[in-house]
């Protein structure tokens, strides 16, 4: 999964969620970023290459060991560690803004990391989300239940903003949608057939919309 996710975002696909994520962070003017459920580190990057953020210091966590090792050799100025979402390496207060793209949430311990008045950035899936990529796996592909990360936190977050970014997402080989197929959820649901369908979807073009909420937080003094 890390180098199927490491090929496929490298095409450029995804950057138009990699500049929104890094806007939105860039907006808070941080001296601390954390990401969290940072894989193979592209969005890290993407925010540490932002100009307002030049001078932050960037940190990345992920529980798979290839990953975060993926992601310091690619990202030589950042800092990386193994580590939970639910258990993170820092002190409390540490984090002026923490990012989460479609990784897990542990709001408690956002909370205890996250400085009063800092910023959680979550990007998240719309309804419509890679609705393409759904079809080759379930027969009757559903819209997602948008969910957003920190509903029920309240106690620690406020939502500040949020905006929806929709853009086209096309393979036009097999390879393509394989690594596109191999870095979602849904590899974990696929039929037997999988690999026939996805051969049969590239022929001649593969197209879908991604569908990605991004959402920032504050947290409560």
């Amino acid at each position: 999964m890390v180098n199927a996710r490491r090929r496929f975002l490298a095409t450029g696909a995804y950057d138009p969620l990699s500049a929104a994520v890094a806007q939105a962070v860039a907006g808070e003017r941080p001296c601390v970023v954390l990401d969290i459920g940072c894989g193979e580190g592209h969005y890290t990057r993407a925010v540490a290459a932002t100009t307002a953020v030049a001078a932050t210091t960037v940190l990345g966590v992920d529980i798979a060991k290839a990953a975060v090792a993926a992601a310091a050799r690619a990202h030589p100025g950042g800092w990386y560690a193994v580590a939970s979402a639910a258990d993170l390496p820092l002190q409390e207060a540490a984090i002026d803004v923490a990012v989460n793209v479609f990784g897990p949430i542990a709001a408690a311990e956002l909370a205890r990391v996250v400085r009063p008045g800092g910023a959680v950035v979550t990007a998240h899936p719309g309804a419509a989300h890679l609705e393409g990529l759904r079809s080759l796996v379930y027969p009757q592909a559903r819209p997602h239940e948008v969910k957003p990360p920190l509903r029920a936190a309240s106690e620690w977050f406020t939502q500040t903003s949020s905006m929806l970014i929709t853009f086209d997402v096309a393979a036009t080989d097999v390879a393509d949608l394989r690594d596109l197929f191999a870095m979602t959820p849904y590899r974990w649901h696929a039929p037997p057939d999988i690999d026939v369908r996805i051969a049969a979807a590239v022929a001649p073009r593969f197209e879908t919309v991604a569908q990605v909420q991004v959402t920032t937080y504050r947290r409560l003094r």
